[in-house]
C-alpha cells in the first residue's frame, strides 16, 4: 500500500466519482481506476460500491478513509520536519532594553555551538513583547514583573531592586547612597505605568501618601524625564546602566523588587528553542560586570540563573 494510493482513494471519495477525482488530480481516469483496483487486491476487500452515479463506500472503505486521513497527515508532518531540519532555523527572541546585554553574551556562546540557528531579535517594552509572545510573533522573550500572562510559562532569570534615580545635583541625593520611603514621599516622583500600582501600594502600606508628578508608558521615558530634572524616577536598578546622567540610591525601608522573566508559550517548546534552553544559560563574568558595575549594588540582587530542563 502506497501513500499515493491513499491520496487517490480519498480524492475519489471527496469528489464522489472517479472521473471527478481524475480532474482534481490532473490525471486520466484509467490509471486512477487501476491504482484503486490494486489497493483493493492488496487489502483483499472491496472499498467502493460501483455501478451507481456516485461512489459509495463499503464498511472497509469507510474505515480506510478515516485511517488514510491520519496517515497522510503524519506523512506530511514528517516531510515538513525533515525539510526543516535540513534548513537554517530562526528563533524569534524578544528583549526588553535593559536585558539586551544580559542575553547578548549568551547569544554569542550559543551561536558558536549551533551556527545553523539564526536569531530575529525584537526589542520593546514588556507589554509590547507580551503581546508579541501571546500572538505568536516571538518564540521566547524577557519580561519584567509585575505582569499578567495568558497561556505562557516562565522562569525567573533575575530578581533586582527598585531604586530611586535622579540627577547627582538633586538636593536629596548629595552624598547619599540610601533613601527612605518617607523622604521620597515628599518629592515629585516619576513612574512608568507598569510600576505605578506597585509603588502606590508600597507607600500605602507604609502609611504614606506620595506625589506622583509624572507617569509614562515606558520606563525609558521615565528615565529620560529624570535626566531632564523633572523629579525622581523609581526604576529597576539595572536601568542605571542605560544612563550616564543619573545617580541611584537604594530604598532602605521597603522590599521593592522586580523580576526579569524568560517566557514562552505554554506547552510549545520547538526543538530549536529546546536547544537554546539546554545550552545552559549562565551569568558570565561580562554580564555580571554589566549588570553590577558597583560592588555595593551586587548585594541588591539575587542571581537565580541556573536553568533546569523544561518539561
Amino acid at each position: 500500500m502506497e501513500l499515493r494510493q491513499l491520496e487517490y482513494f480519498r480524492a475519489i471519495v471527496d469528489a464522489g466519482t472517479i472521473s471527478g477525482a481524475a480532474r482534481v488530480l490532473h490525471m486520466t481516469q484509467p490509471p486512477l481506476s487501476y491504482q484503486i483496483k490494486m489497493l483493493e487486491e492488496e487489502l483483499q476487500v472491496p472499498l467502493l460500491i460501483r455501478g451507481t452515479k456516485k461512489i459509495t463506500l463499503t464498511e472497509a472503505g469507510k474505515t480506510l478513509y478515516e485511517q488514510a486521513g491520519t496517515l497522510l497527515m503524519f506523512a506530511d508532518l514528517t516531510r515538513r520536519e525533515v525539510v526543516k531540519s535540513s534548513q537554517s532555523a530562526t528563533l524569534h527572541i524578544g528583549m526588553t532594553p535593559s536585558t539586551v546585554s544580559l542575553l547578548a553574551d549568551y547569544l554569542l556562546r550559543f551561536s558558536r555551538k549551533y551556527p545553523h540557528i539564526h536569531f530575529d531579535v525584537h526589542e520593546g517594552s514588556t507589554f509590547a513583547l507580551k503581546d508579541q509572545l501571546e500572538n505568536h510573533m516571538v518564540d521566547l522573550t524577557t519580561l519584567r514583573t509585575p505582569i499578567v500572562l495568558n497561556g505562557c510559562e516562565t522562569k525567573t532569570l533575575l530578581k533586582e531592586s527598585i531604586t530611586a534615580m535622579a540627577l547627582p545635583s538633586h538636593p536629596l541625593f548629595a552624598g547619599r547612597e540610601t533613601l527612605s520611603l518617607t523622604e521620597l514621599a515628599e518629592q515629585p516622583l516619576i513612574l512608568s505605568n507598569r510600576y505605578r500600582k506597585y509603588m502606590l501600594s508600597a507607600f500605602e502600606q507604609a502609611g504614606l501618601f506620595c506625589d506622583i508628578y509624572l507617569t509614562c508608558e515606558d520606563a525609558r521615558t521615565a528615565m529620560t524625564m529624570a535626566e531632564k530634572g523633572l523629579g525622581i524616577a523609581l526604576l529597576p536598578a539595572s536601568m542605571l546602566n542605560l544612563t550616564h546622567k543619573l545617580k541611584a540610591c537604594t530604598i532602605t525601608d521597603a522590599d521593592l523588587t522586580t523580576e526579569i522573566l524568560l517566557a514562552w508559550r505554554k506547552g510549545r517548546l520547538p526543538s530549536d528553542l529546546r536547544l537554546f534552553w539546554n545550552c545552559g544559560m549562565k551569568m558570565t563574568p561580562s554580564i555580571i560586570k554589566f549588570m553590577f558595575p558597583n560592588r555595593n549594588r551586587l548585594r541588591q540582587f539575587f542571581i537565580l540563573i541556573r536553568f533546569t530542563d523544561l518539561n
